[in-house]
């Protein structure tokens, strides 16, 4: 079987990845959808962990993931990836819990700007970050930290990565803002959506519920019934 990336293990460089149809990329972007929403219509799955947070407030952000694989301590993979970005992708980076560590500062982001980069997510840390808060990009990461690394190896580009406690598969719907990550994986986003759209009528329903007066949840009697709570 032909390969399709370059390389070998541990520094392998997979060139194309499958990306979502961009009309997702556009709902998510033009309308009034937020992470908790597709995290529920995930059923809570696949939505990274409280330390992949914004460094600043920045807009939302939706878009392909290319996902990369740097060893701790070393950020050769990401300025690999750099070849194989297209306009609109996220950057998705794992470091292996190389915290002591950035993967990248103001020079770097402003490569990324260049190429179009919708947004980065490091599980780890940048640098700069009062160059990178005024640049633009929407920045997730665990922190920051003023040492960099290496430009070693191994590395890896558009592989399976650990990203905030969830796997991220190269080409998954990255959608991020205020409240945090969800990664939607390609073949479920049509499902994930209509989830979403689901969930959010549900909760305009019930506020508006509460605006008439209807404080106690519908139906939380009925649940303790069935638990044998009360009777």
């Amino acid at each position: 079987m032909a390969k399709d990336y370059v390389g070998k293990m541990g520094f392998r460089f997979r060139p194309e990845i499958e990306r979502p149809d961009p009309k997702w990329v556009k709902k998510l972007m033009e309308e009034d959808y937020s992470t908790p929403y597709l995290s529920d219509g995930m059923n809570k799955l696949y939505t990274m962990d409280m330390g992949i947070h914004q460094l600043f407030i920045a807009p939302k952000m939706a878009g392909p993931a290319v996902t990369v694989k740097c060893r701790s301590a070393d950020n050769l993979a990401l300025h690999k990836s750099f070849e194989y970005v297209k306009p609109g992708d996220v950057l998705v980076v794992e470091t292996q819990r190389g915290f002591g560590y950035a993967v990248c500062g103001d020079i770097m982001i402003s490569i990324m700007l260049k190429l179009g980069v919708a947004g980065l997510i490091v599980d780890g840390c940048i640098r700069d970050i009062e160059n990178v808060r005024n640049m633009g990009l929407p920045v997730f990461a665990r922190g920051t930290v003023c040492g960099s690394g290496h430009k070693d190896g191994p590395g890896e580009v558009n592989f399976p990565i650990a990203c905030g406690g969830i796997v991220v598969n190269p080409g998954d719907l990255i959608f991020g803002d205020e409240n945090g990550v969800v990664c939607v994986p390609k073949e479920d986003i049509e499902e994930t959506m209509a989830n979403a759209a689901k969930k959010k009528a549900q909760d305009e329903a019930r506020i508006a519920g509460i605006e008439r007066g209807e404080i106690i949840r519908p139906g939380l009697d009925d649940y303790l019934r069935a638990k044998g709570i009360i009777e």
